[in-house]
């Protein structure tokens, strides 16, 4: 408001120097309207100042919610879904399109449009008839420019499909590329690439074309707007209808008029490509997640591991994965979980530690229903899980040691929102220490250790922190013969009241550390030993769904 009344007084000290200053000599008027010109002109400057500051922080507000929102919805959604959706990075990306717009200068000047009547206004107060001339100006911009609105909605809609078609290549592309090489497949997705970029490259040049062609109106139109008032002010100013001070405060007027269309007509293409992209996010949004669908769910807050596992069926695509799968594993206990590849140790962990949620599971911690809808629900009761796989679900290799073994328990080592580095550096010496993993110092990448020692780090990650429930599958893929002793060792020394299931395809792994090892084959419990027993043979026999002995008495209970 201040900047649009601030841009009046420019007009109306030229409208008085030249009507009553310049006839009159009277330079102790000039002297007092120049000062109040000047004050005039620092105070535009300052509001203008606070006005672009307020308009960025607004900005940054917006950006830090809506991003805060999609990495939560993101994080919520099942790595299936991510896999899939490669257009996902894509989308997150185009949100720079919402937020430029939003906080854009032509933004500002667009909301600068309804004072344009405010200066209409005041034209034909001063100038009477010569108002004519901009109001028969603004509804003809206005009207090119609502004609043209949705050509160019349609073109930016299709270039941000062309974009969206790109990175699903490139995505395709970077996945895949000893694939592509090996079947000779790279013809296909170069012109799956070519022809996305072509179809991107038409579209961008017609929106272009359309955007130009509105702003370069606009920009015409205030030439016209300001030729025609010269022209008609002449008249009416040797009719003495007006004084020349009149004619000139209406010409500065005119472009306060015309200029929030001119950058009306700039802001177009920045409006429909944010309309596009907010589509495109709202649509993610609008997706269920993983999490919501699962949010009845529920974990318990545990004071023993005690494990009950009652008749667990799971199957993906209606093919049978886990079938019938009944246990009761008690605190303190350290229970081998054993099977060839696929017969489902991975997904029997899964379940537990909430990674793919089931709604027909039916498990108890302590006696209680437990039910945990992701792995933070399942961390937050006490129940961890060292995956198998490093590379992609276990270490981060660009961060240091001492932050991939504290990745889950930030705010365990956090004080106001604020990593405390003595805590997080404590906690690695103590974890290298103990597990004898092999680096120069805590702030190593994780990327320049040895396979075994991300191994150690990974499983050091959670032996480092008290739980009820730990579960490790694979804790000894891909290491050598010392640090799977090392971790072993551990693994034994921590486990205290904790009960610990331990995932692996070899049989001497589980009877290194078990009490009791359980057979698992094509998705059926098979068998379950003693490890006292040390029925060698009879354990392997059970790995191929053959006869069982029964150790346990509570064995299918």
């Amino acid at each position: 408001i201040f900047i649009n009344l601030f841009g009046l007084a420019s007009a109306f000290y030229i409208m008085t120097v030249y009507d009553r200053v310049m006839p009159n000599s009277a330079y102790n008027t000039l002297i007092a309207l120049t000062i109040g010109m000047g004050i005039v002109i620092i105070f535009d400057f300052i509001v203008k100042l606070l006005r672009a500051y307020f308009v960025d922080i607004a900005g940054n507000n917006m950006e830090m919610n809506i991003n805060s929102s999609l990495f939560k919805k993101i994080i919520n959604h099942d790595s299936e879904f991510l896999s899939k959706s490669s257009g996902v990075a894509h989308t997150v990306r185009e949100f720079e399109g919402v937020r430029d717009f939003f906080t854009s200068a032509s933004m500002v000047a667009f909301s600068d449009l309804p004072f344009m009547f405010l200066f209409l206004g005041v034209i034909y107060s001063i100038a009477g008839p010569l108002a004519i001339v901009p109001i028969l100006i603004v509804p003809l911009v206005l009207g090119v420019s609502a004609i043209i609105q949705p050509i160019l909605r349609r073109f930016t809609d299709k270039n941000l499909k062309n974009q969206q078609g790109k990175m699903m290549v490139l995505h395709e592309l970077l996945n895949n590329v000893e694939t592509v090489r090996s079947v000779a497949g790279g013809g296909f997705l170069s012109k799956k690439w070519n022809d996305s970029v072509e179809n991107q490259s038409k579209n961008a040049t017609s929106a272009r074309g359309i955007s130009n062609f509105a702003v370069t109106f606009s920009q015409t139109s205030l030439q016209i707007a300001q030729a025609g008032i010269v022209c008609y002010g002449v008249v009416l100013v040797g009719s003495l209808e007006i004084t020349s001070g009149a004619l000139i405060a209406c010409v500065i007027l005119s472009g306060r008029v015309l200029s929030p269309l001119v950058q009306a007509g700039q802001l177009l293409t920045k409006f429909n490509h944010a309309l596009s992209a907010f589509k495109k996010i709202d649509e993610l949004m609008q997706i269920e997640s993983r999490d919501e669908r699962t949010e009845n769910f529920k974990a318990v807050n545990l004071d023993s591991g005690n494990i009950a596992i009652k008749e667990l069926d799971f199957d993906i695509n209606e093919v049978a994965i886990l079938k019938k799968i009944s246990m009761d594993i008690q605190d303190g206990e350290k229970v081998g979980i054993v099977g060839n590849i696929g017969s489902g140790k991975t997904t029997l962990a899964s379940q537990i530690f909430g990674v793919s949620p089931n709604s027909k599971v039916k498990m108890t911690l302590n006696g209680n229903a437990y039910k945990p809808k992701s792995p933070k629900d399942a961390i937050a009761a006490g129940v961890f899980m060292c995956p198998k796989d490093r590379a992609s679900n276990a270490v981060i290799s660009e961060f240091d040691i001492s932050n991939n073994l504290a990745i889950p328990f930030f705010k365990k080592h956090s004080s106001m929102s604020f990593l405390r580095s003595k805590s997080l550096t404590q906690n690695a010496k103590n974890s290298i220490d103990e597990l004898g993993i092999v680096c120069q110092s805590e702030m190593d990448s994780v990327a320049t250790l040895s396979g075994g020692n991300q191994q150690k780090v990974m499983v050091g990650r959670w032996l480092a922190e008290e739980s009820f429930v730990l579960l490790l599958d694979e804790p000894f893929q891909g290491v050598d013969i010392k640090a799977r002793r090392d971790i072993g060792l551990q693994i034994r020394s921590t486990s205290g009241k904790r009960a610990t299931l331990i995932f692996v395809a070899e049989l001497d792994e589980a009877l290194e550390i078990a009490d009791r090892v359980i057979v698992l084959h094509e998705g059926n419990l098979v068998g379950e030993y003693q490890n006292k027993s040390k029925n060698i043979p009879e354990i392997i026999s059970s790995f191929s769904g053959n006869t069982y002995k029964q150790d346990s008495p509570n064995y299918g209970t």
